[in-house]
């Protein structure tokens, strides 16, 4: 458990947010959705063993679908109101 407290967590959050003053705002939102991911993936799976769960795993899917569409700079069709 220190690994993901002290050495996971603690180097993380020291190297994203040095990394923030020169990221663009799009790309901060990125790290903020991917790190979770990560967190899991890298220290649940590869380091204790733990394989992923249908609700980590279903958890995921939104997770990237939202990093590709800031990525990608998708945006929702917006329905103009005409004022008649």
């Amino acid at each position: 458990m220190v690994s993901i407290g002290v050495l996971h967590t603690g180097i993380a959050y020291v190297l994203m947010n040095s990394a923030f003053p020169r990221l663009t705002t799009p790309v901060i939102g990125i790290i903020t959705f991917i790190y979770p991911v990560v967190a899991i993936i890298i220290v649940d799976w590869a380091v204790y063993g733990h394989p992923l769960g249908p609700a980590q795993a279903a958890g995921m899917a939104p997770i990237a679908v939202a990093t590709l569409g800031v990525r990608l700079g998708w945006r929702f069709p917006l329905r103009r109101v005409s004022a008649a």
